[in-house]
C-alpha cells in the first residue's frame, strides 16, 4: 500500500500548490495585494498555505473560487490518506545519516 500511498501524496501535493497559487493569482488580480505577500512570506514558515487556504473560502463565493478550493479541500484529503498510507514517507523527512 506504500506505493499507492506516495502516488495520492505526490498528486495531493501537486494539485494543492497549483490551487495555491491560483488563489494568490486571484489575491493580487483582486487588490489584496497585501495578503497575497503575507501568505508568499508566511509560506517560508509554513503557515502561508493555511492562511490563503482559509482566505480563499472566505472570498470563494465572492471571487468565483468555489471549484478552485473544492479541488484544493479534495488534494488535502489525498495528502491525508496518502500519509496514511505511507506514514514511512513523513517519518523519513527528519532523519539524516548516521555517522
Amino acid at each position: 500500500m506504500e506505493p499507492l500511498g506516495y502516488v495520492l501524496n505526490s498528486i495531493g501535493g501537486l494539485g494543492m500548490l497549483v490551487c495555491f497559487i491560483l488563489v494568490i493569482v486571484a489575491m493580487f488580480q483582486r487588490g489584496s495585494s497585501g495578503m497575497a505577500i503575507v501568505c508568499l512570506v508566511l509560506v517560508c514558515c509554513g503557515i502561508g498555505g493555511l492562511v490563503a487556504y482559509v482566505y480563499g473560502w472566505i472570498k470563494s463565493g465572492e471571487w468565483g473560487l468555489k471549484n478552485v478550493m473544492i479541488v484544493w479541500t479534495v488534494c488535502l484529503i489525498l495528502c491525508v490518506v496518502g500519509n496514511a498510507l505511507a506514514p514511512s514517507a513523513i517519518s523519513m523527512l527528519g532523519q539524516f545519516p548516521q555517522p
